[in-house]
């Protein structure tokens, strides 16, 4: 008999200290363009609802959020690019709260996104966050670049 880990379920914040985050998260899913959704109140993050759940045994937990809005003002995700190596970011989610440790911080342009690879279900667990970077192109109505920060379990709580 194999015993399957409880399921995490879904997340409902996300924290990193070293840049002042600290916003609820809302399932998201896919949106008309075929690209993974975003909420539109730009203080909360999006968690891709049909990938695994922060704290799953396996898979690319995926988190979206927004730098900023011209109405809006500044999003959830505007000071990510400040995270480095090492940094933690926890979810809370009704299993508790899982803590990751930051890999990776990189800027990749939309066009060369790796979707792939950030959004895969199986392998080692991990946590993605997504936002938008580079200049803003006016004509095109949106930033330039994604910028991935990918951060690995360190554990979680109660």
């Amino acid at each position: 008999m194999v015993v399957r880990p409880p399921d995490p379920g879904a997340p409902v914040r996300v924290r990193a200290p070293a840049v002042d985050l600290d916003a609820p998260v809302v399932a998201v899913g896919v949106a008309d363009d075929g690209q993974m959704a975003v909420p539109e109140r730009i203080a909360e993050v999006g968690w891709y609802r049909y990938g695994p759940a922060p704290g799953a045994p396996a898979g690319s937990a995926v988190l979206a959020g927004h730098v900023d809005d011209s109405v809006q003002g500044l999003g959830a995700f505007a000071d990510l690019g400040a995270l480095r190596v090492g940094d933690e970011v926890s979810v809370d989610g009704p299993g508790g709260t899982t803590t990751h440790r930051v890999r990776e911080v990189r800027v990749v342009g939309k066009d060369a996104l790796p979707v792939d690879e950030l959004f895969d279900e199986s392998g080692p667990p991990r946590l993605v966050l997504v936002t938008c970077d580079g200049p803003f192109d006016t004509d095109a109505g949106r930033y330039r670049d994604n910028l991935v920060v990918v951060t690995d379990p360190a554990g979680r709580a109660p």
